[in-house]
């Protein structure tokens, strides 16, 4: 079972790493981790839909803990880059 819930983390940290370096407007933190969110939410609505898998609320919440993980990695990086690399 924990195996699970660390691996839903684990599963959203790319989209919040890859969704505010691909788009500059998802460089807001509340707007990179509401669209994990909503697309946390739409992945658990088609189990819903096709009966394919189980539908947790639990699955929504690790998701969008991931996607604010990844979008603090982000921000980690970018902040590091910038005193250390010269432009």
């Amino acid at each position: 079972m924990h195996a699970m819930f660390i691996e839903n983390i684990i599963m959203f940290i790319p989209f919040g790493v890859f969704l505010p370096t691909l788009f500059e407007r998802f460089r807001n933190w509340r707007l990179c981790v509401l669209t994990g969110f909503l697309c946390s939410c739409s992945i658990e609505i088609s189990k819903y839909i096709t009966q394919r898998g189980y539908m947790q609320l639990d699955d929504v919440v690790t998701n969008t803990v991931g996607a604010l993980l990844g979008w603090a990695v982000w921000r980690a990086v970018r902040r590091w880059r910038e005193s250390h690399v010269p432009d």
